[in-house]
């Protein structure tokens, strides 16, 4: 046997052997491709193999250590006993010692074999990454910011006017993925906004729901104040009613929320209706708010004929030479009786020749109120983006 601590006897290669085994362990659970210019008698063994191996040599050596340990503390009684066995308790020292010191030395080369080769596992360099990081990594770029809400939202407000003194509760429904943008979107207002005419629920959210089934996008203001339509669509309220929507309604909102300036549009149902139609004649006569005009099922006859006859004929005469460049659809009730008188109207204005004006007449199933939920539909189809 070779002198212990000498490269070649079986102590000297407890510092190569572990080594070598360890670092076939870190290049097959690594992933790394294994060095087929090794010899044969080290080529990489299942991890699993290699590490039961491992921990039955930890338990043999320690054991032949403890044992070796054992006889070593127990000589000494014997040797003032024993003086013939002086030669062989100093062999069996011996061979304790080197026992022991194998053991460290074994042991010391595992450690160190297995710090290395988890440390070639890391992430640089093509082959690797198939090991869990050592340390958490290294904070980089901030993570980018999560992506708009796809929510669409309403805000519930109030608004007091200065034009005739009445609070108006007032909806705000702001289409899906607004929040974090930057577009901007056709603006409806709704008179009417909380009267529910159909399937009980409000105008508001009808037209909401058009919407959101459509997939059209667009910023829905929905007008609260029901209780006082009679005062304030027909004229002569419509007036102060007027100077509210325009001056001080739509300001706000457009302040507040990314409206489209070029896109605002009107619409009305019935007495509504009256009132979308008086917004056109009064801005024909003077300067538009509104691009689009929407009137439904208004009452053109009975008391109303005259001031609406006037209204007119008051925006003829202030526009007959100008671009009048909106657009007004004239809607009615199929299933009712007021398809005649709003055909009249609408042949009226065709009359004037009004430069730029798209002017439409049609007809919705339903009766008087029931015709609001097809003709708002066929609004949000044709003009919503």
């Amino acid at each position: 046997m070779p002198a212990a601590g000498r490269p070649g006897g079986f102590f000297g290669w407890s510092w190569i052997v572990p080594g070598l085994w360890f670092r076939r362990w870190t290049t097959v659970a690594c992933g790394h491709t294994p060095d087929l210019r090794a010899p044969a008698s080290l080529a990489p063994l299942p991890t699993t193999t290699i590490f039961v191996t491992s921990i039955r040599r930890h338990l043999l050596t320690q054991s032949l250590s403890t044992n070796a340990q054992a006889i070593g503390r127990a000589m000494p009684s014997r040797i003032g006993e024993h003086k013939q066995d002086a030669p062989r308790i100093r062999s069996t020292r011996r061979f304790s010692m080197q026992v022991h010191r194998t053991f460290r030395r074994f042991t010391l080369a595992l450690a160190a074999a297995f710090v290395l080769g988890l440390a070639a596992c890391g992430g640089g360099g093509g082959g690797g990454g198939g090991g869990l990081p050592l340390l958490p990594p290294v904070a980089g770029e901030p993570p980018p910011a999560p992506p708009p809400s796809s929510t669409s939202r309403v805000i519930n407000a109030t608004l007091k006017s200065n034009a005739n003194g009445d609070t108006y509760p007032i909806q705000i429904y702001l289409p899906a993925a607004y929040d974090g943008g930057t577009s901007t979107y056709p603006a409806m207002y709704l008179t009417d906004g909380d009267a529910k005419f159909n399937f009980g629920t409000s105008r508001f959210q009808n037209f909401v729901d058009i919407l959101e089934q459509q997939g059209k996008k667009a910023i829905v203001v929905g007008i609260g104040g029901t209780a006082h339509r009679n005062t304030d669509y027909l004229p002569p309220g419509s007036t102060a009613y007027h100077d509210f929507v325009t001056r001080e309604l739509v300001p706000y909102v457009e302040s507040n929320y990314r409206a489209n300036p070029a896109k605002r549009m009107l619409s009305g149902l019935s007495n509504g209706g009256i009132f979308v139609a008086s917004a056109f004649f009064m801005e024909g006569a003077g300067q538009f708010t509104f691009q689009y005009f929407f009137s439904s099922e208004a009452p053109f006859n009975g008391p109303l004929a005259a001031p609406m006859d006037q209204l007119e004929k008051q925006m003829y005469a202030n526009a007959a030479t100008r671009d009048v460049p909106v657009t007004l659809l004239l809607a009615y009730a199929l299933n009712n009786s007021g398809g005649p008188t709003i055909t009249a109207m609408h042949d009226t204005i065709a009359s004037r020749n009004y430069k730029g004006l798209k002017l439409s007449l049609k007809g919705y199933a339903g009766g008087h109120t029931q015709m609001d939920i097809p003709s708002l539909g066929d609004i949000a189809a044709r003009f919503i983006d």
